[in-house]
């Protein structure tokens, strides 16, 4: 039976972060219009974004973070070609736990190996093609991938057309594509626009978690789809009439923004990137160990440990270090 936490004030469990802001050093950046992923193995960061005038082109850039002197050293373009060319337009980093990098395309499902720190090598494999066994049609756009294990996979997907959206795994192997749970806040929010968010993985707990964008609740459930609880944070806000509206989430409270995990706890963004935001510790049986807040309008984060974590602001990148309570 699912189980609901409802925080509603508990001010002796909030405290402020300190934050220090991370000098760029290395390979100059063109100018971010936004970062659309982080994700941190060890020492090093690796990013996903666009650029002014990027046309919606991603790029992936590889950082060393130097935590005693607050730096970052910028690599090269990821996945750049000699020619000039890019192996992907819209590469999605993920780590396994033992380090090793892989990327996704986001445009065709194809996974390249890393290689020299920026080259991308074909695996010849894709997370999902013409090939694969699939519950239903499925769009080739996927999100929040996670390796489980060899040649398996855990990630969002989309049916075609705005359709819903589940939690999926992969099955390499088999060419094989099975539904975990589909992720709707209600019955009545089928689609996946009203429900969008961001999912985290944890290997040692062998759990998911979905934290939405529009709603102040995150979902935790095993990988066999069942519920194991629901932590909720506020009232809900959403007012679906804004869904006919063509930027409609403009017109609604932003909630969960982002998600990192460490292997013990998630770690989730909450409130709007104009606002006082607070990052909650949660673990992974929906307990909220401590709540930190921060005013330094973050887009996004990326656990480093369990008292440190790499964020992105419109200002640049910085350090938070939370209070462990």
């Amino acid at each position: 039976m699912a189980l609901t936490l409802f925080m509603t004030g508990c001010a002796n469990a909030q405290s402020t972060t300190t934050t220090v802001k991370l000098e760029i050093s290395g390979e100059p950046l063109l100018a971010i219009r936004h970062v659309t992923d982080m994700k941190v193995s060890g020492d090093t960061l690796l990013f996903v974004f666009e650029c002014e005038d990027g046309y919606g082109q991603r790029l992936l850039r590889r950082a060393i973070i130097n935590s005693a002197n607050n730096t970052i050293k910028i690599s090269p373009d990821m996945g750049k070609r000699v020619d000039g060319y890019y192996a992907s337009y819209m590469p999605y980093p993920l780590i396994s736990d033992n380090g090793t990098i892989r990327v996704i395309s986001q445009d065709d499902c194809e996974i390249f190996a890393v290689e020299n720190d920026t080259a991308f090598v074909r695996t010849r494999q894709y997370l999902m093609d013409g090939n694969s066994t699939v519950p239903f049609p499925l769009s080739q756009y996927v999100q929040d991938v996670y390796i489980t294990a060899p040649d398996n996979y855990v990630f969002i997907g989309r049916e075609p057309n705005g359709g819903r959206q589940y939690a999926m795994t992969a099955d390499l192997a088999k060419s094989k594509i099975d539904t975990v749970r589909q992720i709707n806040f209600s019955p009545d929010l089928q689609t996946w626009m009203p429900n969008m968010g961001e999912m985290a993985y944890s290997s040692k707990h062998n759990r998911l978690a979905f934290a939405y964008k529009l709603h102040p609740v995150i979902e935790v459930f095993g990988l066999d789809g069942s519920a194991i609880t629901t932590v909720r944070v506020g009232e809900d806000t959403f007012d679906s009439s804004t869904l006919e509206m063509a930027d409609f989430d403009s017109h609604n409270q932003l909630h969960f923004i982002d998600i990192s995990t460490t292997p013990d706890y998630l770690y989730a963004l909450h409130g709007d990137p104009s606002s006082q935001q607070t990052i909650y510790k949660i673990d992974w049986n929906g307990n909220i160990i401590a709540r930190n807040t921060t005013d330094k309008h973050l887009k996004k984060i990326a656990c480093y440990d369990d008292s440190t974590i790499i964020g992105y602001s419109d200002t640049g990148f910085v350090t938070l270090r939370l209070v462990l309570l």
